[in-house]
């Protein structure tokens, strides 16, 4: 992370960044802020939505304890991968089982995100090189829809090792995969994306201008870019290294992207973990534990 910012020093001068927070729009940036409200509330409902499968289901209130302290735990591992320990929200229930279904959680996320990252690729590469990301899209989605398929190999396998109950927590991902609850998930995940990306555009838009057009073009494969790329904590450096130079060509200012880039990873990413600090550190698995009970 430290190496890449070292680079974008070397290609935007801290002048520039400084100058263009300095001519930021109030009200855009605001706007942004505002996002974070159904930005939040997607992913806290999106979670319920598929704890469904979990007997008995959590409440409402610690599904929202489980999501902020899970951007917590998140926000020191690489690629968030300490989100899988969600489960230490729910006393009583199996850590090996909530964290199948937060595989689940987040693979929906990142689909998304490979898809439509890759979709919008192929408007970037010239022809026949923008064929590839079509054919990986269309392979992707067609091994998604096929996955279910694994459960009774699967299961077959590891029952030669392996406790049944212990197979049963672990295989807890295909219970979610049922059709009704892909539709779902994959209706909330595209919801979710959505406003994480309007928020981006908007703060942007609040640095420098930017075109919709160009905005299709480039910030799916910059979250793209800082998925396949989890080389730093929440995303800082490859988004704003991702974001300079894909927009850049495209006559934006280096100084705007990498306020505007930097801005929101502070706001979707490093304030959420904060608060998620705190719901962590006030957090009591006694309390939860009668709750369950």
């Amino acid at each position: 992370m430290l190496v890449l910012f070292v680079l974008l020093f070397r290609m935007v001068r801290p002048g520039d960044i400084l100058a263009a927070f300095h001519e930021a729009d109030p009200f855009l940036l605001t706007l942004a802020a505002a996002l974070m409200i159904p930005n939040l509330a997607l992913q806290v409902l999106k979670w319920h939505f598929i704890l469904r499968v979990v007997e008995p289901r959590p409440p409402l209130s610690a599904t929202l304890e489980s999501v902020f302290g899970g951007f917590f735990l998140g926000a020191a591992s690489p690629g968030r991968t300490g989100e899988i320990a969600r489960g230490v929200f729910f006393p009583g229930h199996s850590m090996l089982r909530i964290a199948s279904l937060t595989l689940v959680d987040k693979g929906f996320n990142q689909l998304t995100v490979i898809v439509l990252g890759l979709f919008s690729l192929a408007f970037l590469l010239p022809w026949p090189f923008s064929l590839i990301p079509v054919a990986a899209d269309v392979l992707i989605i067609a091994a998604v829809l096929g996955i279910h398929r694994l459960r009774p190999f699967l299961e077959k396998l590891l029952h030669r090792f392996v406790h049944s109950e212990t197979i049963d927590n672990a295989l807890a991902a295909f219970d979610a995969l049922s059709p009704g609850t892909v539709v779902g998930m994959l209706c909330y995940s595209v919801a979710f994306y959505s406003v994480y990306v309007l928020q981006f555009y908007v703060m942007t838009v609040a640095f420098t201008d930017l075109t919709v057009i160009v905005a299709v073009k480039t910030l799916p494969v910059m979250y793209l870019i800082n998925l396949v790329l989890p080389v730093s904590f929440g995303g800082f450096g490859v988004k704003e290294t991702a974001a300079v130079y894909l927009l850049g060509p495209f006559g934006m200012s280096g100084g705007a992207v990498f306020g505007a880039a930097l801005l929101n990873n502070v706001l979707t990413f490093l304030l959420p973990s904060l608060a998620g600090g705190v719901v962590t550190a006030l957090f009591s698995p006694e309390r939860r534990s009668k709750d369950h009970s």
